[in-house]
């Protein structure tokens, strides 16, 4: 990678933003506005994460690893490269990386060597960024002016046959800006509504797939009762296995979910999600093969900074013992008892800040390498 990026491409990209984040902020004083329902907060804030130097970090030093065995995994068993689910942002920082990797099964023109288009499906709710978006090459097999979460469960929303037949997918890119569950939408949000309904179209996948999930975790945002049932169900888990309890005592040296909850709320809260997904795989017979955990905290101007949580799975399919007489549900299998034990020994979440900050300080140049790939990427897109 060449790390000399011009100052003054920097300065066409911040410029470029810089007057992209003016016309939304008036945009927002407007009553007939579309954006007028949106926080302008979060807007600004998706708008802005090609410069997220820790996001970008777990995407090539996380998802990009875990992409590259999946895309081994396509390319041995059906000859082609990765079929991807995505919520893009602006920038399509994740795409391009696919691209420039050579990772995504892709069309081309009749030259042979331009990409014409990607297997990609991809959301935006914003109707003025979709707008802008709209002319990027490649061209995505679906880019939908909707939220994910219609799209996904609604039958009348007008991409859900579309994008039924697209699945399954090889990888699916939940990069929220929100916790799973507002505390406005009641217990069971539209959101896990939209990730049961991924778990439903893979469950048949036979090949290893991944979810990579992105949520906002601040614990006032969260509906009180989901919040109880999350952690009433890890606690469940942790009475019911005595293995699973053993790990959970070693990896945060507490005793319960409760005790864990109020010293460290978040952190809980990031746990309860690993399992509820966890669980949510195992009942469509789907077992998890891997977990990594990162989180880092976000700055936003004039407002509480807050922490973001990811978290990257794989998964498979589940083999299910042939004496099993066949039920409604799947019947319970051991590999689900260590899968349980698995996302909690798994989840050590790496502290991205903290890695940055000593990667800085022992690779010179680190930083400089980082941010010219985000320059490099922004521009990438025609």
């Amino acid at each position: 990678m060449d790390n000399d990026v011009p100052t003054d491409e920097l300065q066409q990209v911040f410029d470029e933003l810089s007057q992209e984040e003016a016309q939304e902020e008036a945009s927002q004083k407007l009553e007939s506005s579309l954006l007028s329902d949106s926080d302008p907060e979060i807007l600004r804030e998706r708008e802005r994460e090609y410069r997220d130097d820790e996001k970008h970090w777990v995407r090539r030093n996380s998802w990009l690893k875990v992409a590259k065995e999946i895309a081994s995994d396509a390319r041995e068993k059906h000859g082609r490269g990765l079929r991807y689910f995505t919520l893009p942002g602006f920038y399509r920082l994740d795409v391009s990386l696919l691209l420039k990797e050579k990772l995504l099964e892709v069309e081309f023109d009749a030259d042979g060597t331009t990409v014409r288009s990607a297997y990609v499906a991809a959301f935006e709710s914003d109707p003025t960024k979709h707008g802008r978006m709209v002319g990027h090459l490649p061209e995505f097999r679906l880019f939908g002016l909707s939220n994910i979460e219609d799209a996904l469960t609604v039958e009348a929303n007008p991409y859900y046959s579309q994008l039924v037949e697209l699945f399954p997918f090889d990888i699916i890119n939940l990069d929220l800006t929100t916790s799973l569950t507002p505390a406005h939408e009641g217990p069971y949000s539209k959101t896990m509504k939209a990730i049961e309904a991924v778990f439903s179209r893979q469950a048949e996948y036979a090949s290893k797939w991944a979810l990579f999930l992105t949520f906002r975790n601040v614990p006032s945002d969260w509906e009180t009762q989901t919040l109880e049932q999350l952690f009433g169900e890890l606690q469940r888990n942790l009475d019911q296995y005595p293995k699973a309890h053993e790990v959970f005592r070693n990896t945060y040296s507490e005793n319960t979910v409760s005790q864990l909850s109020s010293k460290a709320p978040e952190r809980c809260i990031s746990q309860a999600v690993a399992k509820w997904l966890v669980d949510r795989a195992n009942s469509h017979n789907i077992r998890l093969n891997s977990m990594y955990c990162y989180s880092y905290q976000r700055y936003p101007l004039g407002i509480q900074p807050y922490l973001i949580s990811k978290h990257v799975f794989t998964f498979s399919r589940g083999q299910v013992l042939p004496g099993n007489i066949p039920t409604k549900g799947t019947p319970r299998q051991s590999w689900m008892e260590d899968n349980v034990i698995t996302c909690i020994e798994r989840h050590r979440c790496v502290d991205v800040e903290e890695k940055l900050y000593r990667l800085s300080e022992n690779v010179p140049g680190f930083l400089d390498q980082l941010r010219a790939e985000i320059s490099e990427l922004c521009h990438s897109i025609a």
